[in-house]
């Protein structure tokens, strides 16, 4: 079963919160096409769940055609055995249905046997007998409802519904295995976990739209007879390069845009997609167009939909359409980014918009025309209907529906003609690529003694690099440089002069060798020497500069400034690391994160080269567009400043207001990035304007602008800090906190608060929200240092009219450097991890001296996520205050037995942790015995021979980080730690068991429970 990510719930929740599903009662009924849709109900997940689904299935049906022309309904429960309540064909009416859903009622049970109910519904109920529409192609859908995990195996039943073509969707709660959903519906996203089922149903949008518009259908098997048919659409060797060009403005806006998702979600569902067949690339535009990935990006269907479904919206409100299509001819229908214009393979782009075009586009659309381009329109909202068929390639490619959650359910009309027909591919009418352009090309290596055994994989990654390239002395230039210690470099950029002559002298470099490795100072070495003119570089002549980086370790010095170095320099860094390799190293170097590639092994860089070359390829105009985008991309911050309005500010308020200016006009604001509130405080808080008021930078630097000082005596910080949270920092007023978006508050404070502060501020780091302080005057360090993440982000001056001094490191904290747009582990290395903040805020509560010990699941079924355990270890270390009379550390490792790496005495110096952790291998075994580690790092990591402090006070804290349940008992263990005065934190995969990790936990609040360490 092709493999899709779950869309996450907490983003179903922040629609909840924020009040936007419509009500279904005041719906009109639903356009739906033919369907059969089998709801499939665990009996034994309690009245209340029960009563929540049979509401939703009343109300999904109120608003759809019932009928054999139309949308049939059938429901089976199940417990250890399957019941039948109806069949597809028992109701052939809405009000004869919805007056049997009475017999939906919740029954007593233990147990449940999933495997053997979805063979029932696939023996019994997919039959024509039974009212099944498969052998005439309809699509057949079950909706599985479990509040359980199944006590048999789901694997066979759910291949034999695979192979008809069955597409199954999933919704658990309670003990409710997500693997095992996952593993029965058709795709991750058709997975839907939540607590409870009443907040589910009583806001059934998305699984109700899943049910409305999955298409897709391929194969249908009819069980009694072993007949294989295939349904009208026939993709069997079709050939096609299609290119999604997408409206990302707000004239589609967030609340349609997963309409439009949907719509294109469903296409690729139905194409075959992979090199030899159909190729998908897509952009996203507004006032201009952004790039979401090429037609060679991806190689298969899975992975497509994955992209697909993480689209987000880039907002604006002009809608260049016409620069759009043009630009979509010139930059994505490329030999070099996967076109196969030449070898006839037909190209065809699907405009997809809902406002009108504010630019020329029917001459674009004849160009694209002559371009031997088939155009296809989809159009909703305010786009204008007649327009798109002048766009379109002929009339008859052009689809407008007057409501975008139509749209979705228009896959199934306009996926026949994609594949089906054909426009003028006469190739003499194009125009001619650019290829060959001027650039310099550096390769920095890992040179050690550690990489020989790789060596050759090394080697075949510059091969597959330079392939592509049309080097020569006034085309691409190369060069190669070896690291460990010392740079050492095999040719410059004037050695060779044609490409057979590099190619040679890379297949014949050997290892210089090495035992560590000095990236910052390599990185230093290629823009002092490599990169300079004496060295073959033409910089001075704006050739575009490329360094690509393959390291397989950490370095031992610094890499920030180097890296910032090169960046200002007009260098363009990629990032490579494999092994051991610091991803964060990595990031840093790398001009954006889209540049930045991890691997496990040499043996896996063969899938890198492309991805580079698909921007080393980029015509110079093309490839600023792209470096422009991407320092940008994917920053999305919501910022609440708070500042005092007291008394005490009312001279320098103005001051204030220039200081604010000046931040935000350093931010990407609008509705798809960064957005910002102010309120100000001093006996109350009030708010000046949300985080959702304004969507443009003018409009909230306007808005700073005509601020007015609030005034008032007493200066209540602590009060102010519960009212953000409460009334800043939600959905309703334009808070993204339940996306993932990184939740920043800048307090700024001229005195000591006249209230306890330390509560709110406990409870802003438990919510994620990372609170920088800046004092002015009077203002109390210690106070402001509490109210911070960490005491890194606070700022002091003397006086208001100092502010600008502080502006730089503020914007550095931000993560966001106005001239270079490099990454300086500033907040956006902090946020979205949720486990490692509430573990952390909650360790601070402690005290300044802390032992730590990370116990780490070291059990075969980690092997995967071991170097994200890892990562996640030295997340938290960075943010201690490592030293002997400071936080001491130890890492135990386990599976069957437990093994220390190093105990609390071993290391006094932080970035000997960091680098021992880093070392760490993977220790495997089998079982997981979680409780036999509990009584190992109490009687051997806990002790004062293993330099506990135990006796002198200072808090012993633990931190397992688990990858699913024990195999051994750990009720008895876990008491003894706490017995001991031990303070346990849990952080557990998906796959562990909460209550497991809570019994373990100081209380059930230190246990957390994530996707991937």
């Amino acid at each position: 079963m092709k493999r899709h990510r779950l869309l996450p719930l907490c983003a179903l929740l922040a629609v909840l919160c924020a009040g936007l599903l419509p009500n279904l009662d005041a719906q009109d009924v639903v356009a739906t096409g033919k369907r059969d849709i089998i709801f499939l109900i665990d009996s034994t997940m309690g009245s209340a769940g029960i009563n929540a689904l049979r509401e939703f299935i009343k109300r999904f049906v109120e608003r759809r055609i019932i009928g054999t022309d139309a949308v049939q309904v059938g429901i089976a429960q199940f417990s250890t055995s399957p019941r039948l309540e109806m069949d597809l064909n028992t109701h052939g009416t809405k009000e004869s249905l919805i007056a049997a859903l009475g017999a939906i009622k919740p029954r007593p049970g233990q147990t449940v046997n999933i495997g053997a109910a979805l063979e029932y519904v696939r023996t019994n109920m997919l039959r024509p007998d039974r009212g099944s529409r498969i052998q005439q192609g309809v699509p057949q859908l079950i909706l599985l409802v479990t509040s359980k995990k199944s006590s048999d195996s789901v694997a066979g039943p759910v291949r034999d519904l695979q192979q008809m073509g069955v597409l199954t969707l999933a919704a658990g709660s309670r003990a409710a295995d997500e693997q095992e959903l996952k593993q029965i519906a058709f795709t991750d996203t058709l997975v839907y976990m939540t607590r409870d089922f009443r907040t589910l149903f009583r806001n059934p949008r998305e699984i109700a739209d899943a049910l409305s518009t999955l298409a897709g259908v391929i194969v249908t098997e009819v069980p009694t007879e072993p007949v294989v048919e295939i349904t009208t659409v026939q993709i069997q060797n079709v050939e096609r390069d299609i290119v999604f060009l997408v409206d990302g403005s707000s004239y589609i806006g967030s609340s349609n845009f997963p309409y439009v998702r949907d719509f294109m979600i469903n296409v690729v569902n139905q194409l075959d997609v992979r090199p030899e067949r159909i190729r998908i690339g897509l952009l996203q535009f507004s006032n201009r167009p952004k790039i979401e990935f090429y037609l060679n990006t991806y190689d298969n269907r899975q992975d497509v939909v994955n992209k697909i479904s993480q689209l987000r919206l880039i907002g604006g409100s002009v809608l260049n359409t016409g620069a759009a299509m043009d630009y979509a001819l010139n930059s994505m229908f490329q030999q070099s980014l996967g076109s196969r214009r030449r070898q006839k393979v037909q190209q065809v782009l699907v405009l997809i918009t809902g406002g009108p075009a504010q630019d020329q586009v029917k001459s674009v659309a004849d160009k694209l025309a002559l371009g031997g381009l088939l155009t296809y329109t989809v159009s909703s909202g305010q786009a204008d209907e007649n327009l798109m068929k002048s766009v379109a390639f002929v009339p008859e490619l052009a689809y407008h529906e007057g409501r975008f959650s139509d749209l979705p359910a228009l896959a199934e009309s306009i996926t026949p003609k994609l594949l089906t027909v054909v426009g003028d591919t006469d190739i003499a009418t194009l125009p001619e690529e650019t290829t060959g352009e001027e650039r310099d090309v550096a390769f920095l290596i890992d040179g050690r003694d550690s990489v020989r055994t790789d060596f050759t994989y090394i080697l075949d990654f510059i091969i597959k690099v330079l392939e592509p390239l049309d080097i020569s002395s006034d085309k691409v230039r190369v060069s190669v440089v070896q690291h460990s210690e010392r740079p050492t470099p095999s040719f410059y950029l004037n050695t060779y002069q044609t490409k057979e002559e590099v190619l040679r002298a890379v297949n014949g470099m050997t290892l210089a060798g090495g035992r560590s490795l000095n990236t910052g100072a390599a990185l230093n070495y290629m823009r002092d020497t490599i990169l300079s003119e004496g060295s073959g570089s033409r910089a001075a002549q704006n050739v575009p500069q490329f360094l690509i980086l393959l390291t397989g370790g950490r370095s031992t010095d610094n890499v920030n400034e180097p890296a910032v170095a090169l960046k200002t320099g007009g260098v363009v860094p990629f990032g490579v690391g494999v092994k051991d390799a610091d991803p964060k190293q990595i990031a840093t170097i790398s001009h954006n994160p889209s540049f930045a590639f991890n691997v496990r092994e040499f043996s896996e860089l063969s899938t890198i080269p492309q991805k580079i070359n698909n921007y080393v390829n980029l015509p110079a105009n093309q490839l600023n567009i792209v470096l422009q985008e991407a320092q940008f991309d994917g920053v999305k911050r919501d910022i609440v400043f708070l500042l005092d309005g007291s008394d005490n500010t009312r001279d320098g308020f103005a001051d204030i207001k220039v200081f604010i200016k000046n931040i935000v006009k350093n931010l990407n604001i609008d509705e798809s990035h960064d957005r910002v509130s102010v309120a100000q405080f001093s006996d109350n808080p009030e708010v000046n304007f949300y985080l959702n008021s304004h969507k443009t930078k003018n409009e909230s630097v306007t808005a700073i602008e005509n601020l007015k000082h609030k005034g008032g005596r007493r200066l209540n910080v602590g009060a102010a800090l519960q009212f953000v949270r409460h009334r800043v920092f939600t959905s309703s007023t334009g808070s993204r906190r339940l996306e993932g978006v990184p939740q920043i508050l800048i307090l700024l404070s001229s005195k000591p608060s006249s209230d306890s502060i330390r509560g709110p501020a406990f409870a802003l780091k438990e919510h994620e929200i990372v609170s920088i302080g800046v004092g002015v005057g009077q203002a109390e360090q210690a106070e402001l240092e509490m109210i911070a993440f960490e005491p890194s982000f606070t700022y002091m001056v003397t006086d208001i009219s100092e502010l600008p001094s502080i502006q730089p490191q503020l914007l550095d904290a931000l993560n966001i450097h106005k001239d270079t747009g490099e990454n300086i582990n500033g907040i956006s290395d902090l946020v979205g991890k949720k486990c490692t903040f509430s573990v952390i805020s909650k360790i601070q509560y402690f005290s300044s001296q802390r032992d730590i010990v990370f116990l780490l699941d070291g059990s075969d079924d980690t092997q995967k996520d071991f170097p994200a355990m890892k990562k996640s270890v030295q997340e938290v270390v960075e943010m201690l205050n490592v030293g002997e009379t400071k936080d001491r550390i130890s890492v135990v490792q386990y599976s069957r037995d437990p093994q220390t790496h190093f105990s609390l005495i071993t290391y006094m110096e932080k970035n000997d942790i960091l680098n021992a952790v880093q070392q760490l291998d993977h220790k495997g075994g089998r079982p997981r015995n979680t409780g036999a580690a509990l009584d190992y790092v109490r009687n051997n990591a806990f002790t004062q021979s293993s330099g506990s402090r135990h006796q002198e006070g200072v808090p012993q804290i633990l931190i397992l980080l688990s990858g699913g349940r024990s195999q051994d008992d750990v009720t008895n263990a876990a008491a003894a730690l706490k017995r001991e005065k031990v303070v346990p934190f849990c952080v557990g995969t998906r796959n562990s068991d909460i209550l497991e990790l809570q019994m373990i936990a100081h209380n059930p609040s230190y246990a957390f429970s994530v996707s991937h360490i």
